[in-house]
């Protein structure tokens, strides 16, 4: 049973980190596409780890703290494509040529999600395959699972919620302030209301 718990502990934080990279995103892309950047940031870690999930489950292995040696060659690869600036400006630039001034800036969210992850990875586990097929040195980052990093972490997104909330209050204000009116809405007896 103690096992049981630690293993939902190791998944919940997983989820969070992964879901970590959709809130800074969007909250960087907000201007441009909330939702679309929060997908594409998280994208790198749901085509490597959650396909590797997915896997697990269907050959019923069981959860917690993988075992390096037991993950299919399949997954680092695919780990390695999807954390790769190498592979994502190949991408991404072929995209921008291709497209132009069409190009969804929201994509950036993916070569974002790598930046964050490159010093927030050990070189002990998992770190982050970022000159990958070219090279394999790695950056030898603090991981993200230490406590004081994790809570940091979402201590930050807090404050840039806070600042997205502030910001577009004080845009409405001035949308306010420009028309010089406020609306009102007309209630079901024809008296308009505040």
């Amino acid at each position: 049973q103690p096992n049981r718990n630690i293993y939902l502990c190791i998944l919940f934080c997983l989820f969070m980190d992964v879901f970590a990279h959709g809130v800074w995103s969007g909250i960087i892309f907000r201007k441009v596409s909330v939702w679309k950047a929060a997908l594409v940031g998280v994208l790198p870690d749901v085509l490597s780890w959650g396909t590797y999930i997915v896997y697990r489950l269907l050959t019923d292995t069981g959860f917690g703290r993988p075992d390096l040696t037991a993950i299919p060659s399949w997954v680092f690869v695919f780990y390695g494509v999807t954390h790769s600036l190498i592979v994502a400006t190949i991408v991404l630039g072929s995209l921008w040529f291709a497209l132009g001034k069409k190009f969804p800036m929201y994509l950036l969210a993916w070569p974002i999600h790598i930046i964050l992850d490159v010093p927030l990875h050990s070189a002990d586990f998992l770190p982050t395959p970022f000159l990958w097929p070219v090279s394999t040195w790695v950056f030898p980052g603090v991981s993200w699972g230490e406590k004081w990093l994790w809570i940091g972490n979402w201590v930050l997104i807090g404050i840039a919620l806070l600042y997205v909330w502030w910001e577009r209050k004080k845009e409405r204000e001035r949308g306010v302030m420009k028309t010089g009116k406020l609306t009102r809405r007309v209630t079901k007896n024809g008296k308009q209301g505040s």
